[in-house]
């Protein structure tokens, strides 16, 4: 990458537009976690909601190889 397309990389990151979207952005998951509180309890509720409709998953013992890690 060229020094000319970091720095405008860099003043694009920090010019007012920018902020302003970072901050609205924020602003939206604030309200958003706010209006949908979320705990534990209900996570798990959500996992056996999808366990009832779908089944369990199936079960692959394989060991993985390499570096892509996969949950």
């Amino acid at each position: 990458m060229k020094r000319e397309d970091l720095e405008e990389m860099r003043r694009d990151a920090l010019s007012a537009d920018a902020r302003r979207e970072f901050r609205d952005s924020a602003s939206a998951v604030a309200r958003w976690e706010r209006d949908h509180p979320i705990d534990l309890a209900a996570i798990l509720l959500w996992i056996d909601e999808l366990r009832a409709v779908f089944g369990d998953p199936p079960v692959d013992r394989t060991p993985w190889r390499g570096s892509d890690f996969r949950l």
